[in-house]
């Protein structure tokens, strides 16, 4: 039976390598300060053109943190003359002051995920407070990265998404309503990490397993864990609550743990790119051996695009390091990021023919925020919007899109960032994107109905500008584009009624 069930995958994984017409990925990669810049810079593909569908990138990737940025995007290709799994130039400017662009391809793994696969989201919780991690906070959460994504490793279960910091769930009571929209604003971003792993259905047990895992972690280290709530009429954006955040519990640990790490919170950073064909355990590989050496990890966005992973870090820099930008293989990139005498750590195997772009030692700045939104003494105070499109391939593309976001919500805003942002070319020849950007209202106000209603007019307003300027720019018929930008996450289930 064993025996049959490998040769049925191996056979799919053979057809589905012959049916796709590209032997590669080609991918550009950007790194860039948005201090002094109103826009975190993006990677803009190349002319495109409405017949050429090699111009278009099928997939795309924004994250931008602590003043810093990091933006991908991916085509289908057809290059396979090149050495190794991944090839990666050497960093050129991208135009703007502090950012560099980087071109590559890679041999994607074509049996990475089965096309039953399943996601499990995952929301936890490092802390109840504003975000601004000190060295010490950094290596805690580097190793509860190392655990949770080892637990997925351990079960052959593939990351999919791993995103930090974002923005933390409010606490819910039983006289709001349940659509959300009485609960307390939620900030900006947190102290919280993010992610999903690929389960396959057929095997219940392999997710109990990994869930009772999860709360053991949860805890041993005091951190929180919510699940997302499957329950029926149930969507995308609410949690189900495990444990909740247990503040000494947490803070004994990290001090155990890391006694001798600085409590100071960092002031320069490095962006650090890994890149290579998606494979389970990854992930834990990278940050273990980071973690292992020093080095914590202040924020990180992992993801997969077209089978190829992409292990986007934010390290902390000591005081004095300096380093130029650089590109390499990931034996030589560790020695640079951690010198001195490689500890016996997690097995290298699986990510030796990695890539890796490392930018220049920059400056970070930490966004204000607060514990209870809302509640500063100005009433500046950041707050999220998330965005859900789907709209036909080759008619605008995401950065494009992100700019005319931000357009229609200038009126209302004295400022707009973009904290994340993907999109991902689906059947029916459509891009289908996320995303969630931070902005600070033009008028300010303490109090939560009144910033609630500034909030939803400020989006609906803005979803009907974007509507009437798309058509234009990517000669698109209306009514084959969906959008939705709400001020909360679960209302983007309702999409369609904005078609």
């Amino acid at each position: 039976m064993t025996s049959s069930t490998k040769s049925s995958e191996l056979a799919r994984i053979a057809a589905e390598a012959a049916g796709t017409y590209f032997s590669s990925v080609r991918f550009t990669l950007t790194h860039g300060s948005v201090n002094g810049h109103l826009e975190p810079p993006v990677t803009v593909s190349p002319a495109p053109d409405k017949e050429d569908a090699g111009g278009w990138p099928t997939d795309f990737c924004l994250f931008s943190v602590a003043g810093l940025s990091v933006s991908t995007s991916t085509w289908p290709s057809t290059m396979s003359a090149f050495t190794g799994r991944v090839q990666i130039g050497p960093g050129e400017d991208a135009g703007l002051r502090d950012s560099y662009t980087y071109f590559g391809h890679a041999v994607p793994n074509p049996g990475f995920l089965n096309r039953s696969t399943r996601k499990v989201e995952v929301l936890i919780t490092l802390g109840n407070t504003h975000w601004s991690p000190t060295y010490r906070e950094a290596l805690m959460q580097a190793l509860v990265i190392e655990k949770l994504t080892g637990l997925a490793a351990e079960r052959d279960a593939p990351v999919l998404h791993l995103h930090t910091p974002v923005a933390p769930v409010p606490l819910t009571n039983k006289v709001e309503r349940g659509d959300g929209s009485n609960e307390r604003l939620r900030d900006a971003i947190g102290p919280c990490l993010r992610f999903s792993i690929g389960v396959d259905p057929g095997r219940a047990e392999t997710r109990l397993d990994f869930e009772t895992e999860l709360a053991a972690l949860a805890e041993e280290y005091g951190f929180g864990l919510k699940l997302d709530d499957q329950r029926l009429n149930r969507v995308r954006g609410e949690w189900f609550t495990i444990r909740g955040f247990d503040r000494e519990r947490y803070r004994q640990a990290r001090s155990r743990l890391f006694p001798e790490a600085p409590v100071l919170t960092p002031r320069r950073a490095f962006l650090v790119s890994v890149v290579g064909p998606s494979r389970a355990g990854t992930t834990e590989a990278v940050v273990g051996a980071l973690r292992a050496r020093g080095v914590g990890v202040l924020a990180a966005s992992i993801s997969s695009m077209r089978r190829t992973t992409f292990i986007n870090l934010v390290l902390p820099v000591a005081a004095k390091e300096t380093m130029p930008q650089w590109s390499g293989g990931w034996p030589e990139a560790l020695s640079r990021l951690a010198p001195g005498t490689p500890p016996d750590d997690t097995d290298q195997s699986l990510i030796t023919d990695w890539k890796v772009a490392v930018s220049p030692a920059m400056r970070c700045s930490y966004p204000p925020s607060s514990q209870q939104t809302g509640a500063t003494i100005t009433g500046r105070v950041p707050y999220p919007i998330w965005l859900w499109w789907q709209i036909p391939h080759r008619t605008v593309d995401t950065p494009t899109l992100l700019s005319v976001v931000q357009s229609a919500l200038q009126p209302h805003t004295r400022r707009c960032e973009i904290a994340y942002a993907q999109s991902r070319l689906c059947r029916g020849d459509v891009i289908r994107g996320r995303a969630k950007l931070i902005v600070m209202l033009s008028q300010e106000h303490r109090d939560h109905a009144a910033v609630q209603r500034l909030l939803t007019d400020a989006t609906e307003a803005a979803q009907l500008r974007i509507r009437e300027r798309l058509p234009a720019l990517g000669r698109v018929d209306p009514s084959h584009i969906r959008l939705r930008l709400s001020p909360r996450e679960r209302w983007l289930a309702y999409a369609g009624i904005s078609a």
